[in-house]
């Protein structure tokens, strides 16, 4: 089992470090709250000029309400989020305040932005045009509320 602060929990299902990690991933502490199930794999491998590429992959059976409101936008901006503080701290050792952050300017901008290119995804995976619209904006509008 493992528990973060921001309320994320589960079980680790299978750990080969350094190479990849795949766990249960339930958020907050009401997991009636979040139907379905959800698993999230991180893999590491060398990368071609001598890096290391990072591949995240949230598998999540996700229905009512939150699907069809949010589309994958809903976990996507706040994966891209944590994303960028992690890429932050990799690159300089600091560390993001995560809050401070998502309601600075640049971060409202970024979360614009990562809403609509899930839009854009979900768009190119099929989506209804219409749903995908109310989905982008629903996002937006949590992620970075207009304060008029």
């Amino acid at each position: 089992m493992f528990e973060l602060d921001g309320g994320e929990h589960g079980e680790i299902l299978r750990c080969e470090p350094p190479r990849l990690l795949r766990v249960s991933w339930l958020f907050g502490p009401d997991a009636d709250a979040w139907p379905g199930t959800s698993e999230v794999e991180v893999r590491l491998a060398p990368g071609p000029t001598g890096g290391t590429e990072f591949e995240l992959v949230h598998a999540a059976a996700v229905g009512e309400p939150m699907f069809p409101i949010y589309g994958p936008g809903a976990g996507g901006v706040g994966w891209d989020l944590h994303l960028l503080a992690l890429a932050g701290f990799l690159a300089d050792g600091e560390t993001l305040d995560h809050e401070e952050f998502k309601t600075s300017p640049e971060g409202l901008e970024f979360s614009r932005r990562s809403a609509a290119a899930w839009g854009e995804a979900h768009l190119a995976a099929g989506g209804e045009p219409e749903q995908v619209a109310a989905a982008v904006e629903a996002t937006t509008e949590f992620y970075a509320p207009n304060p008029t």
